[in-house]
């Protein structure tokens, strides 16, 4: 893969600009008051979001991460339901309402504006994430938003920060079990009227839990411990009293131990993101980003013997590179009370490789493998939103979209005769690709609405999966260079309820899933495979291949019940049922579901403010059917997990306390199944405590 020669120097021109513009109006005017603007293509439009910026942001604070607290909302999951400083990054994908039958996001997980999903893989690294400068963060609809494409008729979930201009100091402290240990800091502060700059920082520690269920695990078994680092600069200057530029930068260094000693992973990542916004009044609204992704991940995946007292490395993904470039415009104009429109186009351009060592029979490795390619994504949208009078509005969107794949290829060699065995470039392919969803929401009486929604989108394979294998414990799954791209058609029917007290969402939807990326089971034959190399006893060889035709459908509930004295209860029950409707290379899957889509999962959270400074919470999450694999033969069990929290605000202070109890009954929650019966689980009774001063 080559590198970027030039891409250090995409900065300087945006960057250039914005100092010779900021120089020009700062010696017009002195002194500026413009709150910080809000413009991104799927913030444009009012919509009805069922579960509100307020609850997000107040279940995120009693988590230890955001996927954390994503996952006790019904209809949000991560592909294992696993914390992300427990899990392997690659399995941290995203997705709404189970539609997905592998670990890449369907959704789209953006931050200002920016798309925040690996440029190589999809995944989410979910602590590179800013937390404590948060100021909102939202969940947008399966088939909803007309921004970037390629992942966003899967949902959206944008996350916005707070202006540099709000001056603001933040520090924590946080303690607990497994040894382990996070500070963070935030300070935003103005430099002058019209410039101010903004630093947000994390180090993160944990000795981590053994995943392994307690009665198979064995000497070779170890917890899955990690450290990280995370930095996060911004700088935003006011141009005038409507535009104004902000330059971002974020730096992120992480190290893992997945359960056993020589099953090591880190990931080092930088982002650069530049953004030039304009608010709707004198003329449209504007809003630029523009942004640069590199990524540095390494990785290595063991085999253990059968009575877990030794394990010996088997793939050595020494050197996963990707980076990614990308920009986005958008214009919004306000018209006569009727009629808004909503314009845009972007496109981002990523290209990676796996670089692996192979075949380790117990005298080292004797092959090493090269496997990688370039995607490109380009496209444009418009949107009309209607207002026919003012209980009605009607929205509609159509996007066209162009992918590419090129330059991809295979090399292996074998070390032991220094000889290169296979030079492949794989052919280059293209498409083009019409989107589009529709809108149409109405107030019925003084408290009712309703909302039909109906869409049609894409997703292209990624690079992981178009070139790089995996493997969890002994079951090995191939790469398919071959993939194609999937489709999603679906609809959903949305009733809402709101008064002073109650808020109440019930939304019935209906997905068909074309061309699904799917994990397929080849077989479990012991010996040497052409495709997979040497399968072990109890292993399995997979590949990723594209399913015809599935589909998601079922209904969800969500109430928020805030009587405004003592207590808010909320409360979330997703029914979502899968399944697998027609696959030619794999007959067995029809009719089967998902694997890791409980059909069942319900979500509760209640809060009683005990005094006016004292706030106890209870959390109860609850999941039923599901299966780990595709061919549904591991079903894992249903788990109900209690959470209880704590939290104390000390009066006329800027200092706070928060106490935490996870998983309070000890209950055994499984998150895998292996082939040969190994089953991983999520973390056992666990409690932290954290100091927080806010000024």
């Amino acid at each position: 893969m080559h590198k970027y020669t030039w891409a250090k120097n995409i900065p300087l021109f945006p960057l250039i600009l914005v100092l010779l513009l900021g120089q020009l109006v700062y010696a017009q005017q002195e002194t500026i008051d413009l709150a910080p603007m809000e413009i991104v293509a799927d913030r444009a439009f009012e919509s009805n979001l069922g579960i509100s910026t307020d609850v997000l942001l107040g279940v995120q604070e009693t988590s230890l991460s955001i996927d954390q607290a994503l996952r006790r909302l019904s209809s949000v999951d991560t592909y294992r339901s696993i914390d992300s400083f427990t899990a392997h990054p690659t399995t941290q994908g995203v997705r709404f309402r189970h539609t997905a039958t592998n670990a890449t996001s369907r959704a789209l997980l953006l931050v200002n504006g920016v798309p925040q999903n690996d440029p190589f893989g999809g995944w989410i690294y979910w602590n590179k994430l800013p937390i404590k400068s948060l100021k909102s963060l939202e969940v947008f609809p399966v088939g909803s938003v007309p921004a970037w494409g390629n992942y966003s008729s899967g949902g959206a979930i944008h996350m916005l920060t707070r202006s540099p201009f709000e001056e603001r100091s933040r520090v924590s402290v946080m303690g607990g079990s497994f040894g382990t240990v996070k500070a963070a800091f935030d300070h935003s502060t103005k430099v002058s009227d019209t410039t101010a700059i903004s630093v947000e920082g994390r180090f993160f520690t944990t000795d981590g839990f053994n995943v392994v269920r307690s009665d198979q695990r064995g000497p070779v078994d170890a917890a899955s411990k990690s450290d990280y680092d995370y930095l996060r600069a911004q700088i935003t200057q006011m141009i005038n009293d409507e535009w104004q530029w902000s330059l971002t930068g974020q730096y992120f260094d992480e190290e893992r131990i997945n359960g056993t000693p020589q099953s090591p992973n880190s990931t080092y990542a930088t982002d650069l993101s530049w953004m030039l916004e304009k608010a709707p009044g004198a003329g449209p609204g504007f809003n630029f980003v523009s942004f640069y992704q590199d990524r540095r991940f390494k990785n290595v995946f063991s085999s253990v013997s059968e009575d877990r007292t030794s394990e010996r490395p088997v793939l050595d993904q020494y050197s996963v590179p990707a980076e990614a470039i990308g920009a986005q415009a958008t214009f919004l104009w306000e018209g006569n009370g009727y009629l808004n429109y909503l314009a845009g186009a972007d496109f981002r351009h990523a290209e990676g490789s796996a670089n692996e060592l192979t075949r380790n029979l117990g005298s080292g490795f004797t092959r090493k493998r090269q496997e990688g390619g370039e995607q490109s994504f380009a496209g444009a949208f418009f949107t009309v939103q209607s207002l026919p009078d003012e209980d009605s509005t009607l929205e509609a969107t159509l996007r066209a979209d162009h992918w590419s794949q090129k330059d991809g290829f295979r090399r292996e060699f074998n070390l032991e005769t220094e000889s290169q065995t296979r030079d492949t470039a794989y052919p280059n392919r293209s498409g083009d690709v019409i989107s589009l969803n529709s809108r149409y929401s109405r107030r019925l009486y003084a408290n009712w609405s309703f909302e039909a929604l109906v869409f049609h989108g894409f997703r292209a394979p990624t690079l992981n999966e178009l070139y790089r294998p995996f493997r969890v414990r002994n079951d090995i799954t191939e790469s398919n260079p071959n993939l194609g791209k999937e489709t999603s058609t679906g609809g959903e029917l949305s009733l809402y309820y709101l008064d002073e007290a109650n808020s109440f969402e019930f939304s019935a939807f209906h997905y068909e899933l074309d061309d699904m990326v799917t994990n397929l089971f080849l077989h479990n034959d012991f010996g040497f495979d052409p495709l997979c190399g040497f399968v072990p006893g109890g292993g399995s060889c997979n590949q990723r291949g594209n399913v015809e035709n599935s589909e998601v459908q079922g209904f969800e509930v969500a109430w928020l019940w805030d009587p405004g004295n003592e207590f808010e209860f909320l409360l979330n029950y997703t029914y979502s049922n899968t399944e697998f409707k027609r696959s030619s290379i794999q007959p067995s899957l029809e009719g089967k579901d998902f694997p890791l889509s409980p059909r069942h999962k319900i979500t509760s959270q209640l809060v009683w403010h005990s005094s006016e400074n004292l706030d106890l919470l209870t959390q109860v999450q609850y999941r039923d059917h599901h299966f780990d694999n595709p061919l549904n033969t591991r079903k894992i069990d249903s788990s109900f997990v209690l959470n209880l929290g704590a939290h104390y605000q000390i009066p006329e202070e800027p200092w706070s306390v928060r106490i935490q109890i996870d998983n309070i009954l000890d209950e055994d929650v499984t998150t895998a199944i292996s082939s040969s019966g190994i089953y991983t689980q999520a973390a056992p009774l666990n409690a932290w405590i954290s100091v927080s001063y806010d000024r």
